[in-house]
């Protein structure tokens, strides 16, 4: 048996030391811990939700800016032609940021680093470009094409990859082709049309790089290059 201390003060404090000792045990086991929880989504003065992020479009396109876009993917490797509507924008790989395609000459004295297999852009023949056909459930692939070079004189399309919602106007918009055999312009940009054989399901977020002079044509993105298809004629 616990006896207690014979004075009345020592009882006191004792008695007082087991009130606050459970008071502390009550405390602790009726507190809660709160989680923590998702963020919630404010709401706009109105009331209404935030939209969902959308497609930014570019504002009209000089040719200064895109004098500036090629200087900073190629450094002066590349020239755009004089030509009338010789560049144009759109969204061209369905990414949602805005990419831009220019006609381009190569500089004759940077056709070495033009051409060089560490350089930051891609070569490729629209022509040579494979789609795999609709119909085949198994797909053997053809062989690897030899690497392209770009000639002197030769009149390529240099396509600049936008990145973000500043498109290809972004310093971190990098990825670039230029592409042979891509008809010779003028070139503008039109919605994809409905079916195009082999072309992946992104394509129907995308848009093409169109061609109407000469033999009509467009160029669209399979996805991991750029291929050309004549214009039908209906």
């Amino acid at each position: 048996m616990l006896r207690l201390p014979g004075t009345r003060e020592a009882q006191m404090r004792i008695f007082y030391l087991t009130v606050l000792g459970i008071a502390v045990l009550f405390w602790s086991c009726t507190t809660r811990t709160t989680l923590e929880g998702p963020v919630a989504i404010r709401a706009s003065a109105d009331g209404s939700q935030p939209a969902a992020p959308t497609h930014v479009h570019s504002s009209p396109t000089t040719a200064v800016e895109v004098n500036d876009a090629l200087h900073r993917i190629f450094a002066g490797a590349v020239i755009a032609t004089s030509q009338g509507h010789s560049f144009t924008t759109g969204d061209f790989n369905g990414d949602g940021s805005d990419d831009l395609a220019v006609l381009v000459h190569p500089t004759d004295s940077k056709l070495k680093t033009l051409n060089h297999p560490l350089a930051n852009w891609t070569i490729q023949d629209a022509t040579q470009a494979f789609v795999p056909p609709p119909s085949q459930r198994v797909i053997f692939l053809p062989p690897k094409p030899e690497p392209q070079s770009a000639r002197s004189k030769e009149l390529l399309l240099a396509v600049i990859h936008g990145y973000g919602p500043n498109g290809w106007r972004d310093s971190n918009s990098q990825q670039a082709y230029l592409v042979r055999h891509a008809g010779s312009g003028p070139i503008e940009t039109r919605p994809a049309p409905d079916r195009v054989e082999g072309a992946p399901v992104s394509i129907a977020h995308s848009a093409i790089i169109f061609e109407p002079s000469g033999t009509p044509g467009f160029l669209f993105w399979t996805g991991s290059q750029y291929a050309w298809r004549r214009a039908s004629s209906n």
